[in-house]
């Protein structure tokens, strides 16, 4: 049976959309620069935006279903790329300085999105003066960031190419949390659009409220 799942707007800040500003040499860090307008794009709009929450038929985990109506508000068509990851993210109940901080590693438990290429939003983490950092194995360390390497490999799976929006478009993807001894569900979920050109268009964050399906 499909569980609807309550949503709220998480607080907007107004940063907005990701751009990943990478220097070539050393790729030190993600930035944020994109003008206030990217959540409040004039060319397009996101309608009816449902969660649904479902067992995989497979037994491996829950599965969220994410669907929305893109709009165009213009009259000419557009060409898109979009992206959707879910996760789940641990914070700080309140902050004061008498409660113990999360670790970073411990922040965001769950990391899934759509297309699923985990690889596109992995960067290396540097020291200060520019060098991968280690970990205690001796392996470089590794963070997620909610913006893609590659913008443009955000595809319609139906044809392999950017998403064609003429009026309306429905647009429907799926990310599963697989099964595990500590398990955690989806609670956030950030829609990100790029433009024909691969520019930051769009970004939207949601907050997932709703109990665990059995």
């Amino acid at each position: 049976m499909i569980r609807n799942i309550a949503i709220t707007l998480a607080l907007l800040v107004p940063a907005l959309v990701f751009s990943a500003d990478i220097d070539n040499s050393k790729q030190m860090n993600v930035r944020t620069n994109i003008p206030v307008l990217s959540q409040y794009n004039n060319t397009f709009s996101i309608q009816n935006l449902y969660f649904n929450k479902r067992i995989d038929v497979t037994g491996k985990g829950e599965i969220l279903e994410v669907e929305f109506i893109l709009e165009n508000l213009t009259d000419d068509p557009i060409d898109i790329y979009l992206f959707t990851i879910a996760t789940y993210e641990k914070t700080e109940v309140t902050k004061s300085s008498f409660e113990r901080p999360i670790p970073p590693k411990e922040r965001i438990r769950t990391f899934v999105t759509y297309p699923d290429d985990i690889q596109n939003f992995t960067y290396p983490v540097y020291d200060k003066d520019g060098k991968p950092q280690k970990d205690e194995n001796g392996l470089d360390k590794i963070k997620l960031e909610k913006f893609p390497k590659n913008p443009k490999s955000g595809v319609d799976p139906s044809t392999g190419k950017p998403y064609h929006l003429t009026d309306k478009l429905v647009i429907r993807t799926t990310h599963i949390s697989p099964y595990r001894k500590n398990y955690f569900f989806f609670n956030n979920l950030a829609v990100l659009i790029f433009d024909s050109e691969g520019k930051p268009a769009y970004r939207k964050l949601f907050e997932i409220k709703g109990k665990r399906g059995r």
